[in-house]
């Protein structure tokens, strides 16, 4: 695990704590934090295996990588000049 990721699932549990004490108080705020805090730690963490695919998508394939890339900023300079 990747540090997006440890950081990601670390969020979730602390969201998933939160949540659980604002049911045990009754206090809806504390609720609500805890789902968003979850909420965020999976989107960290979905950004972190993102992260992991395309890292491992670079080093197995490094000629399609710097094709692609080259086409986005290809397409990206296309785009920009035209306005």
């Amino acid at each position: 695990m990747k540090s997006e990721q440890v950081k990601g699932a670390v969020e979730k549990v602390a969201g998933k704590a939160q949540g659980f004490l604002g049911d045990l108080t009754g206090d809806e705020r504390l609720q609500a934090e805890g789902v968003a805090r979850q909420a965020a730690g999976q989107l960290q963490q979905t950004y972190g295996d993102a992260l992991d695919t395309v890292g491992d998508f670079a080093k197995q394939k490094p000629l399609a990588t710097v094709a692609i890339v080259a086409g986005v900023g290809l397409l990206l300079g296309l785009l920009l000049r035209r306005r």
